[in-house]
């Protein structure tokens, strides 16, 4: 399997573990509301309902972009690789946390894009000969 095809797989792995994360913290109930004197569990979504992926979708932005960027490819991967770190830090308590795997598989991706052109050159198969010879 060539390098640039295997940081492509790195990349897609990043935004389906993006998409995954983002659901899981629009669908499952985290979200402690009392009611009744006691304490209901609800999703983000039955609070907020649409509002709430809007934010969700700018780490799943951040990992499909490197992937549809034709131009400076390694550039953009980086760059969007390290806003998705920084994301994840700003939000360390809160979602965040789910995000950090995402961004080490985009950062795999990016370093294997960055060794693709090196990696997947021809090789020469035909034997040494010394010149003059």
């Amino acid at each position: 399997m060539s390098v640039a095809r295997q940081a492509r797989l790195w990349q897609w792995a990043a935004v389906a573990y993006t998409v995954l994360a983002s659901a899981f913290f629009a669908l499952m109930p985290l979200i402690a509301v009392p009611a009744r004197g006691e304490v209901a569990w609800v999703a983000p979504y039955t609070l907020l309902g649409w509002l709430v992926f809007p934010p969700l979708l700018i780490p799943v932005a951040l990992t499909l972009v490197p992937l549809l960027v034709r131009r400076r490819r390694v550039l953009i991967a980086w760059i969007c690789t390290g806003a998705l770190g920084v994301l994840c830090l700003l939000l360390i308590l809160s979602w965040g946390l789910l995000l950090v795997p995402a961004a080490l598989f985009g950062a795999v991706g990016a370093h294997l894009t960055a060794r693709a052109p090196i990696e997947d050159e021809e090789i020469d198969e035909t034997p040494w000969q010394v010149p003059g010879s």
